[in-house]
């Protein structure tokens, strides 16, 4: 287990609920840019986890990004050059079937 064991826990809590503020929302997403940031050092079963908790994102992903909305411009995304790698800022996008995501594994992609 990584020290970022904790980390990936907050995040799949956020990625379920929808009664947080906006703010802690789109500070979901900031979590998950620092997640991505040290994806290397997680162990497989780490790996396993956020990709679930990434799943459950993109499952909520109409309803997460109308409530990110009321703070935070989706179009943000593009002009700040933010990779699509990074696909939690463009939610948007997933959201209306417009961008692939990947959701990968030690072993390769899972999606």
């Amino acid at each position: 287990m990584s020290i970022y064991k904790q980390d990936i826990l907050n995040y799949g809590e956020d990625v379920n609920d929808l009664e947080n503020s906006p703010f802690e929302s789109l500070r979901m997403l900031h979590d998950r840019t620092k997640i991505q940031m040290v994806l290397e050092e997680l162990d497989f079963d780490e790996k396993v986890l956020l990709g679930r908790y990434d799943l459950k994102l993109i499952e909520n992903a109409n309803r997460m990004v109308e409530h990110i909305s009321n703070v935070y411009d989706f179009e943000l995304s593009d002009e700040n050059n933010i990779p699509h790698e990074q696909w939690w800022w463009h939610l948007d996008k997933i959201a209306r079937g417009n961008l692939n995501f990947g959701v990968s594994s030690e072993l390769g992609k899972v999606m």
